[in-house]
């Protein structure tokens, strides 16, 4: 039997945040919002994970890093 083995992976994330404490309005359009972008790529809301952190609701996903660069070229334009 071998033993199991072990990497390091780097992953690139994209997160939608919203302050707490906030509205049930506001988690709806938060949702809508990841909802949007996720299925803009082919993928399902439920390829992301949901955590609170530091005071805020904290949406992310895995992103492709090449499109991750891509969208900071744009932005900074």
């Amino acid at each position: 039997m071998t033993a199991p083995r072990f990497r390091h992976v780097h992953e690139t994330r994209a997160e939608h945040f919203l302050p707490l404490p906030a509205s049930l309005l506001d988690v709806a359009e938060l949702l809508a919002a990841a909802r949007s972008k996720l299925h803009d790529t082919g993928r399902q809301l439920t390829d992301a994970t949901v955590r609170q952190d530091e005071g805020e609701l904290v949406i992310s996903y895995p992103v492709d890093p090449e499109l991750a660069e891509l969208a900071k070229v744009v932005t900074l334009r």
